[in-house]
């Protein structure tokens, strides 16, 4: 307390000046600075110019009470903690203005002087304790104010939930804006946020990955679509880490959520620019080269018919470079077709699937087969693309990482969904996960996204692996009028 007492200076206002100089002298007996006023009105002058940190104060003052000495010092915002001096017989006032903020009090007994040291040094250790904890308040508060200010500049939102609700979840502002939701309304609870926020076609994936979290105690991070109030639908990221007690049970959830709606604009942009761009390579090869190349193949069967009769070893020759045109052909074709492979017809999935199934099973030499019980139209050829290039991804895993011999295509629609399923005979996934996915997996997952639908990736029983894609049944657009 040394400290404190030699750098405190202590105010005394007292109408008594004998009295004042004897506390005046004890309090400087043990090292404090003071000064005194012996009326309202001197000690109004005096604070107007100088600061104290501690102020003892006599409610009986000849020209002002107490009482109206503080409320004029709070009314010009120059405040200062007080110790009510008072006579014996007034300890009720004394408390009553411990109401108005006094720290502690003092009686005018014979045992005055003795206290005032041990009252005083009291005191300032609580006045030194509630600045302290009035400036970690103050650095909490801009700590905050900084931190929502870097998610407001982030897009990035924040939330922790607790399981049970026992206490009152929290969002940061962020997440409130992310959601489109008015800040003075309350955070939801799990439950009525998947009810109120999450897009209907996800709304069973999300529940899926809080429940898997609360029985595994796993950590998440995944994409999801949110309904504003006001219809529109944004794309969000959340990662999120669940908090267990002592007995490992999850007794909350803290995360964040993050706006990816423009960047997932970007990419499917980026996405439909390159698969155009494919396209346009893959027609410019059948129309233009494939055209071209059976031009030199006519030329070459011309010339062998023209060489038979002179020159056989020439002839030969010729035709053995319509062979090889025909195989370039061919080649180029395959090149093509594999470029777009889904044509623009409502059932060009179900064939390119077919076709997929064939040109793995001759090239590959494994058994490779498409089922298909009953026709599944899609009249998007962006959605088609996409299943077509995840099953193809999935195949390719099959053969490279499963050497796997039997290849089954499942393409099935049970309203509301269609189901892609890509089941092999592998040596399936390992059973401890890999820390980072292959980049495979992960545009598999991604292209699933980009048509609203889920991908699941699974170790079968039995053995091998199988690929699942299931997206909601979309019906035909009716045509522009």
């Amino acid at each position: 307390m040394a400290s404190v007492a030699s750098n405190a200076t202590v105010f005394i206002v007292d109408d008594d000046r004998g009295l004042l100089r004897l506390i005046e002298k004890v309090l400087r007996r043990e090292g404090f600075s003071s000064a005194t006023a012996s009326s309202g009105q001197e000690a109004k002058q005096w604070l107007a110019c100088n600061q104290a940190d501690l102020m003892l104060l006599d409610l009986k003052l000849p020209d002002i009470e107490g009482k109206d000495l503080i409320h004029h010092l709070a009314e010009t915002q120059r405040g200062i903690p007080f110790i009510v001096i008072t006579g014996q017989g007034d300890e009720r006032i004394a408390v009553e203005m411990m109401k108005f903020g006094a720290v502690d009090y003092l009686v005018k007994d014979v045992d005055f002087l003795q206290f005032v040291p041990e009252v005083v040094r009291r005191a300032m250790k609580q006045i030194e304790q509630e600045r302290k904890l009035a400036a970690a308040e103050e650095g909490l508060r801009r700590n905050e104010a900084n931190l929502a200010k870097a998610q407001e500049m982030a897009q990035l939102g924040s939330y922790e939930i607790h399981i049970p609700s026992t206490r009152e979840d929290h969002w940061s502002k962020e997440t409130f804006r992310i959601l489109g939701l008015a800040l003075t309304e309350k955070a939801a609870s799990p439950q009525q946020f998947i009810d109120r926020s999450v897009h209907p076609e996800d709304r069973a994936r999300v529940r899926e990955v809080l429940q898997e979290t609360m029985r595994q105690a796993s950590k998440f991070d995944f994409a999801f679509r949110v309904v504003r109030p006001d219809g529109s639908v944004r794309h969000v990221q959340s990662s999120g880490e669940p908090i267990q007690d002592q007995g490992g049970r999850v007794v909350r959830i803290v995360g964040t959520l993050m706006d990816i709606t423009e960047r997932k604009r970007l990419e499917n942009e980026i996405l439909h620019i390159s698969e155009r761009e494919q396209r346009r390579i893959g027609q410019d090869l059948h129309d233009g080269l494939c055209q071209h190349l059976a031009g030199i193949e006519f030329m070459s069967q011309v010339l062998a018919q023209r060489l038979a009769s002179k020159a056989k070893a020439e002839a030969a020759g010729a035709a053995e470079i319509a062979k090889l045109v025909r195989e370039a052909i061919s080649h180029t074709r395959d090149l093509a077709r594999g470029l777009s492979p889904v044509v623009l017809e409502s059932n060009g999935l179900m064939s390119a699937l077919k076709q997929l199934a064939e040109n793995t099973q001759k090239l590959f030499r494994i058994s490779c087969r498409f089922q298909c019980e009953q026709p599944v139209l899609l009249h998007d050829n962006a959605v088609a693309t996409h299943l077509y290039h995840i099953a193809q991804e999935a195949i390719s895993n099959a053969l490279k990482h499963g050497q796997a011999r039997h290849v089954t295509i499942h393409l099935t629609i049970a309203p509301p969904q269609i189901v892609l399923l890509v089941k092999d005979d592998g040596v399936g996934l390992p059973k401890i996960p890999r820390k980072h996915q292959g980049m495979g997996l992960q545009i598999m997952q991604y292209r699933a996204s980009m048509v609203g639908g889920s991908l699941t990736v699974q170790r079968d029983p039995g053995g091998g692996t199988s690929v699942a894609c299931s997206l909601a049944s979309r019906k035909k657009k009716p045509p522009a009028t």
